[in-house]
């Protein structure tokens, strides 16, 4: 009788502890799955705001190295 109780009892921890196991594996799984998102939209952005400041800097070489730019510190300073 007690053989049968243990066999149960066996069973049922058995059965909760695989439950268990899928569980948390699916919780995971969903996480990583939201954190990716997180991570790709943030390197999206971060790709735009590069984009962006390199144009920016493109554009001040462009000024900087003009032929006239010194000429015009110079005129300034004075």
């Amino acid at each position: 009788m007690e053989q049968e109780y243990a066999i149960v009892a066996l069973v049922i921890i058995i059965t909760l502890g695989t439950t268990a196991t899928e569980m948390f594996k699916h919780y995971v799984k969903i996480k990583s799955t939201k954190h990716d998102k997180d991570n790709n939209a943030e390197i999206s952005m971060l790709r735009q705001q590069n984009k962006e400041l390199q144009t920016r800097i493109a554009t001040l070489e462009t000024i900087v190295t003009e032929p006239g730019y010194d000429l015009k510190q110079t005129i300034n300073g004075l």
